[in-house]
């Protein structure tokens, strides 16, 4: 099963697209969507705006602007959805909440995937290397 430009599931003539997954910056629902991600989208769950500044793997409120790429314009209100060319979903970079959020039924019953953890080694490497 695919999705067409138009977010319909099916069979018949358009571009293929690969789903991707995102989650809301406010109440936590995933859901899938066919990049690139629109303005208009919302979260169906508490009808927020889903293409958002903090729902962007670039956000962090530790730097000027909260913003990480270099390129990106200044946007003021960060909850809401705004023109930005740079947007790419948290959950797209994150393996992590991916694999927490791909089998919900999993978690209800507590059969909740392994994540490996850092060794103290792997974090003092992490610090020493990490960019300033």
């Amino acid at each position: 099963m695919f999705r067409f430009d138009s977010g319909f599931l099916g069979i018949g003539i358009g571009r293929i697209m690969v789903a991707s997954l995102v989650s809301c910056w406010s109440c936590g629902n995933a859901w899938e969507y066919s990049p690139p991600l629109g303005r208009g989208e919302i979260c169906l769950n508490c009808r927020r705006d889903a293409k958002v500044c903090l729902n962007c793997k670039f956000h962090d409120r530790h730097v000027n602007g909260e913003c990480t790429e270099s390129q990106a314009e200044l946007v003021k209100d960060k909850e809401k959805s705004n023109f930005c060319d740079w947007f790419a979903s948290k959950s797209e970079s994150s393996p992590q909440s991916v694999v927490k959020a791909s089998n919900p039924l999993d978690q209800l019953f507590g059969n909740t995937p392994q994540i490996k953890q850092k060794s103290k080694l792997e974090e003092e490497l992490e610090a020493f290397f990490k960019k300033k």
